[in-house]
């Protein structure tokens, strides 16, 4: 893997056409599900296919629609043009990102950290997050040398469940007794 693609963040997926002047639907997985085309300049690469290289792209305009965004690219004017883009993927580099607010975190940035509860139990690593009504969800992968290979779903709550989030020391601190899994599992 190119030291580029280690960088990149793929935000979403070029899913059909919108129209006959170029417009494509797009999947996005940022939330809001808008905030993909706050991105002028994009990096593509097609049909999902990891040994393709990464190419830059330039957004013209985009818009939420329906439960959906669409948007037009440059250079991509008709129906025809557009034909090359369907599944496509399209990713931006990390530093591109604007800073989070005080105590909010990309959930790119929380995949992959460690998570210590406050006895010093080393819990596993975050393995994604779930989006809940009430809050978000740490799904945390149990170590390696763990008798219970289960996973642990911890509410992203700070202050509550999240003592502290270190991203530089890759981190984070939660109130969570091991016992809970273990007495959640008898149930």
């Amino acid at each position: 893997m190119s030291d580029e693609s280690k960088e990149l963040h793929i935000l979403g997926k070029i899913s059909g056409y919108y129209g006959v002047k170029g417009w494509v639907k797009i999947y996005s997985y940022t939330q809001p599900r808008e905030n993909i085309v706050r991105y002028k300049s994009l990096k593509i690469r097609s049909g999902n296919n990891s040994k393709e290289q990464w190419q830059d792209i330039q957004l013209d305009s985009g818009k939420a629609h329906g439960k959906g965004v669409v948007a037009h690219f440059t250079n991509y004017d008709n129906r025809e043009d557009s034909a090359v883009l369907i599944g496509a993927e399209l990713a931006v580099h990390r530093s591109d990102f604007k800073p989070a607010a005080k105590d909010e975190y990309y959930w790119t940035d929380l995949i992959n950290l460690t998570v210590i509860n406050q006895e010093g139990v080393e819990l596993g690593q975050i393995s994604s997050l779930i989006e809940t009504a009430a809050n978000d969800v740490l799904v945390i992968k149990p170590t390696e040398d763990a008798t219970d290979k289960t996973e642990i779903l911890i509410p992203f709550v700070l202050d509550h469940y999240v003592k502290t989030v270190d991203l530089e020391a890759g981190t984070i601190m939660v109130d969570w007794l091991t016992e809970w899994n273990e007495s959640n599992e008898k149930q």
